[in-house]
Order: structure tokens, then sequence, then C-alpha cells
């Protein structure tokens, strides 16, 4: 009995050393290649306005600049945005916790599309024969991610939970509209 007793033990400490083995050589590989969770956010972020839309273009480890519906540059960007939405084309079945978008976020350039309201899109991927509408309050959209992810569309939701999606349309129209709105916030910074 006390044999027995021995072989749990030493199986419970094996198991929990191969939990913690697998944990060290997996959770480095979480964090996008080149994407380190060493940037510090900028002390004098803009604070946006309550319950109304804007485009959060934010330089990685810079400062955000904020694009209110009012801005004439607002409805070119804002309209390439919802193109890229819905031209979603699949869903992955990967997953990204608050954390590490929080670390992509510091470490990237990207623009944010926030809504007053959560807002259905139909979009391009099939279920069932038809469009998937989705329901979305933010959609993110990385520029400088690597190959794999250039094409994806983050949508963190109220629950916690954050949707990753492809597209088919490429990120190269909305780069060129960002340029001068990131230029200016360099020179404002």
């Amino acid at each position: 009995m006390k044999k027995t007793y021995l072989y749990v033990i030493a199986a419970g400490i094996a198991a929990v050393l191969v939990v913690v083995l697998l944990l060290a050589v997996f959770l480095p590989a979480a964090t996008l290649e080149g994407q380190e969770n060493t940037t510090v956010f900028p002390t004098a972020q803009p604070t946006p306005l309550n319950d109304t839309a804007y485009l959060d273009i934010h330089p990685a480890g810079g400062r955000s600049v904020l694009l209110y519906p009012e801005d004439e540059r607002y409805p070119a960007i804002d309209a390439e945005c919802q193109e890229l939405i819905r031209c979603i084309n699949a869903q992955l079945k990967t997953g990204f916790s608050q954390e590490e978008l929080a670390a992509m976020k510091r470490n990237s350039t990207y623009v944010a599309l926030r809504f007053s309201q959560p807002t259905t899109f139909e979009t391009r991927y099939i279920v069932d024969g038809s469009p998937r509408n989705i329901t979305i309050i933010e959609a993110l959209f990385f520029l400088d991610l690597d190959e794999y992810h250039q094409n994806t569309i983050f949508t963190p939701g109220s629950s916690g939970a954050i949707g990753v999606w492809t597209t088919s349309r490429d990120r190269g129209t909305l780069r060129d509209l960002v340029a001068p709105v990131l230029a200016e916030g360099k020179n404002e910074s």
C-alpha cells in the first residue's frame, strides 16, 4: 500500500513538471514574434469621449491620435475599416487573452474603430450557405504584424472574449489613409 502511495505522489510530481515544462516552452510563443511586452504606455494618452464613435490611430510605442466623425479625415478611414469588416471571410479558432491583446496594442501600430453602440455587419463569411452577420463594438486592425496575422481583424467583446477574423481585403489602403495621421502624431509628441 505504501509503495502504491509513493507511485501516485511520484506520478503527480512528474505531471506537474511536465505542465511547467510545457508552459515554459509554449507561453513565450504566445507573444507574436517581435512583440515583446516591454513597451510602457505613454503617460498622456488621449481620453475618448463617452458614447461617441471614434478611430484610435496608434503608432507602436507612441501616443494615440483619436479622430471623431466631425474630423475631415474620419470618413475615409472609417469607410475603409468598415469595408475590411465586410470582407471578413473566416473566423480563426484561436484565442488571445486580454493581456496578450494589450501587449500587442502597446507594441504595434494599429487602427481601432470604436462604435458608440454595437453594430451589425454582413460579412463574406458563409455559414450554412448564407453570409454570416457579426455584431461588434470595436474592431482592431494591426498594420505591422507578421505575414500570418497581416489580414486579421480582432474584435474584443464586452465579455472578455476576443474574436479573430480573416479578411480578403489587404491593408494597403488603410495604411495609406493613416500614414499622414501617424506622421502628424509624431510631430505632436
